[in-house]
């Protein structure tokens, strides 16, 4: 429709000159001494028309012929740039084929041209990684630092800490990786990424309370998966209370979190430590404490290590809180194997015979087998006991 209006725009404006010239009778004497020029003033306006096209293309042209150089050099910095941009991708889809020297030496390409250096330098770090290259790897961390901060680009900069601390860590370099994380927490990024490395580093590098305190963190985010955090705290756990002193221990369990300290998982872990540091009664606490809400059987095993801890004199309390368990969990085989053993420690051979015979026929296990075959030798039933030690040996070591 535009066309079609600048069409008609353009014939009515053909018509108008041409009548404008018909019936216009001017004319326009030019005095160059000593002759005279006569032009009518149709052929003069027509003549000032064509003399400014040709006037205004000519300068166009000379700006043109002068601005050529640098149009020259626009042109090339363009296609080197192109060129560069190219290669930045070659290097992101060589890192992700898992062509590790494809990628980095089109990282070196990309960061030569001076095409997104900083992000560049990254790629090359990461590939040369990849391809066991420390020291180049080093280098190009070093030049992603360097380029973010020179560039004032605070997300590179980011990025370039993260992937050092990943890196390090990736090599067990545990301690390395845990300072660069703090260095990043410190410049104000915080965020899930680096609190899971961080997890996975403090793990490896013994710092259970820190580790305690962030694998809190990420549940609390629901940010890792509720394995991930049970092994994490499972793991601190039995840093915090292996090979310490009894002091020390004792302080320690005053600052576990209740609900923490009510997972078995955790009570496991805690409860093993201080049987080992000798410290039964408070090991007890903790076990009856998660015993008396829900049963658990590596508890209960825990549970009859404790009373194998004191004198036998002593067993009755820890029967009578079994048998009050045996209530609730009246077939449960580990509480009958427990109750058989706490009678054996107790001298009481006939209970002791009676309870782990229930329990292996609730559930054949190697364990109840074995303490059983002991109750024999104790009772000298050399026979029974070489039997049941055959079978014991016939079955899995867990059950």
């Amino acid at each position: 429709m535009r066309g079609l209006f600048w069409i008609l725009a353009l014939f009515a404006s053909a018509v108008g000159l041409s009548l404008v010239a018909r019936y216009n009778d001017g004319y326009v004497l030019l005095f160059i001494a000593p002759k005279r020029i006569e032009l009518s003033l149709t052929l003069f306006a027509i003549l000032q028309v064509a003399a400014f096209v040709v006037l205004y293309f000519f300068v166009r042209a000379a700006a043109y012929t002068l601005r050529l150089p640098d149009i020259v050099r626009e042109l090339r910095a363009k296609r080197k740039q192109a060129h560069a941009r190219h290669a930045l991708f070659d290097a992101i889809v060589g890192l992700y084929e898992g062509r590790y020297a494809r990628a980095e030496r089109a990282a070196r390409e990309a960061f030569n041209a001076g095409e997104d250096r900083a992000l560049a330098a990254l790629i090359g770090a990461r590939a040369a990684h990849l391809l066991n290259q420390g020291a180049m790897r080093d280098q190009w961390l070093d030049h992603a630092i360097a380029r973010a901060q020179d560039e004032s680009a605070r997300p590179l900069l980011h990025a370039a800490l993260m992937t050092r601390a990943e890196l390090l860590a990736d090599e067990h370099r545990d301690t390395e990786a845990l300072a660069v994380l703090g260095e990043l927490n410190r410049s104000g990024a915080r965020h899930i990424a680096a609190q899971r490395l961080a997890l996975k580093s403090m793990t490896r590098a013994g710092a259970w309370e820190d580790a305690l305190k962030t694998a809190r963190q990420l549940e609390e985010h629901r940010a890792i998966h509720p394995a991930v955090t049970e092994r994490s705290r499972e793991l601190a756990y039995a840093g915090l209370f292996a090979a310490a002193d009894p002091p020390l221990l004792r302080e320690r369990l005053r600052r576990v979190p209740r609900e923490e300290l009510h997972m078995a998982p955790v009570a496991r872990t805690v409860a093993r430590g201080l049987v080992s540091a000798g410290l039964v009664d408070e090991a007890r606490v903790v076990i009856e404490s998660v015993l008396d809400e829900h049963w658990d059987e590596g508890l209960a095993g825990l549970y009859a290590d404790c009373a194998g801890a004191v004198p036998g004199a002593e067993i009755g309390p820890f029967l009578e809180r079994c048998e009050s368990w045996r209530q609730r969990h009246a077939r449960e085989p580990s509480l009958l194997l427990v109750l058989g053993r706490l009678c054996a420690i107790a001298g009481l051979w006939g209970k002791a015979q009676a309870y782990l015979e229930q329990s292996i026929e609730v559930r054949q296990d190697a364990r109840a087998h074995v303490e059983l075959a002991r109750v024999f030798e104790g009772t000298g039933r050399a026979g029974d006991a070489a039997r049941h030690y055959r079978m014991a040996a016939l079955l899995p070591a867990g059950g």
